[in-house]
């Protein structure tokens, strides 16, 4: 089965954003931090309540009556219980070149490469098998490598080989470093990509002090202040959100409601390509990465769905057509999601996930390397029942070349 049609959309915030993590918040004196990158089920939140509130009625029987709405609308969003065919595909920062930024190019400004006009420049996290220095003693960029070692012991199962820095300088990381769409492109294909670039090219965190309200009476509670958290995207960067199965009912362009406190945003239709995998170095080499591109929720926690361990204590990835060996894993700290359930009004489960950006390498592949790529289209989900935070975008991941530095 081929993956469904995506269509691709820039956002771009009209205010600072306002993107609460999992943490309790609003108490006297607390502080709210903000998520960046946000989680994909801000965006599907955004588009969903899109769709829906061009009708209040519709919006009503949705959200308050758990009605599935007529004719193809109801087809794409299903019912607050059982998600339609919508769902978020892509989600990464991004930057697009107007034509009216002709002669007054921000881009410049902020050191961040040019994009083609009109066309996005997608930006990602450092995936963990990357590692930036700022040190002249060391290269500014150095990936991961497999290495044999003694018995290494993750999470409770044991994996053959464990992910190495090889470096010979003590030099402290450097954090906070982002990949644009060619380098993520060249790290697929088991390159080293020629550049990293600064959170500071691309946003601020800014702090906003606040007074809590009195709903009964709308006036400020005596004492209740706090303090939260908010981005501001720098130059002309914005999201790119990939959304699939959305049978054109989403509009070209228009606006939304993104993250807390109501802030605006506008977006439009934009032609995008995903970096494709490398299928002929996969298929040569029969080994491989997949990265997770946005958080994994996975029933054995750090281990993606479709993986057990067999007889012979391997771990073991197996799906229609194909089959291989997990050999390596690099994940960083367990994050935790949530969320607001804007039908019901109340917050939603929290669930520990592998965060965006882990890496596992897998060796001893059989069958076809296209079914193998076709089934990390569609999101890591196997046998997983969870259809709302699959509609929402978690488990979605790139494949990639394992390729030995030399």
């Amino acid at each position: 089965m081929s993956p469904p049609t995506n269509t691709y959309h820039f956002v771009e915030p009209t205010d600072v954003l306002m993107i609460r993590g999992n943490k309790a918040f609003g108490g006297d004196g607390q502080h709210g931090d903000a998520v960046m990158p946000p989680w994909p089920s801000t965006f599907a939140g955004a588009f969903r309540s899109a769709l829906l509130g061009k009708d209040a009625s519709r919006l009503a029987s949705f959200a308050h009556d758990g009605q599935r709405l007529p004719g193809e609308l109801g087809a794409v969003l299903g019912t607050r219980d059982e998600p339609g065919s919508f769902a978020i595909s892509w989600l990464s920062l991004a930057v697009l070149d107007e034509p009216a930024s002709i002669g007054d190019d921000p881009l410049a400004r902020t050191g961040l490469p040019e994009a083609k006009s009109g066309v996005p420049l997608a930006i990602v996290p450092l995936p963990a098998d990357l590692v930036a220095f700022d040190d002249p003693r060391v290269k500014p960029l150095i990936a991961l490598q497999p290495a044999r070692l003694p018995a290494v012991t993750l999470a409770g199962g044991e994996l053959p080989l464990v992910a190495r820095l090889h470096i010979a300088t003590p030099v402290k990381p450097q954090s906070g470093r982002w990949l644009d769409g060619a380098g993520l492109a060249a790290h697929l294909r088991g390159e080293l990509p020629a550049r990293t670039l600064p959170t500071g090219d691309l946003f601020k965190r800014e702090t906003r002090l606040g007074i809590a309200l009195n709903h009964g009476s709308r006036t400020a509670v005596e004492g209740a202040l706090y303090t939260s958290e908010a981005i501001t995207l720098c130059g002309q960067t914005g999201f790119l959100a990939g959304c699939e199965g959305d049978s054109g009912q989403l509009a070209r362009h228009g606006r939304l409601r993104l993250g807390g406190d109501g802030k605006g945003a506008r977006y439009r239709a934009v032609a995008f390509t995903p970096p494709g995998a490398p299928l002929d170095q996969i298929d040569t080499s029969r080994r491989f990465r997949i990265i997770l591109a946005t958080p994994g929720i996975f029933a054995g926690g750090w281990l993606p769905e479709g993986v057990s361990r067999d007889a012979s204590g391997d771990y073991r990835l197996q799906g229609e057509g194909f089959s291989a060996r997990l050999s390596c894993a690099a994940v960083p700290r367990f994050d935790t999601i949530s969320g607001w359930d804007l039908a019901r009004q109340q917050p939603k489960t929290a669930q520990r996930v592998a965060p965006a950006g882990s890496v596992y390498w897998f060796d001893k592949l059989a069958g076809d390397a296209g079914k193998l790529a076709e089934w990390v289209a569609r999101g890591l989900w196997g046998d997983n029942p969870d259809r709302q935070r699959r509609a929402e975008g978690f488990n979605r991941a790139w494949l990639g070349a394992w390729r030995d530095s030399p």
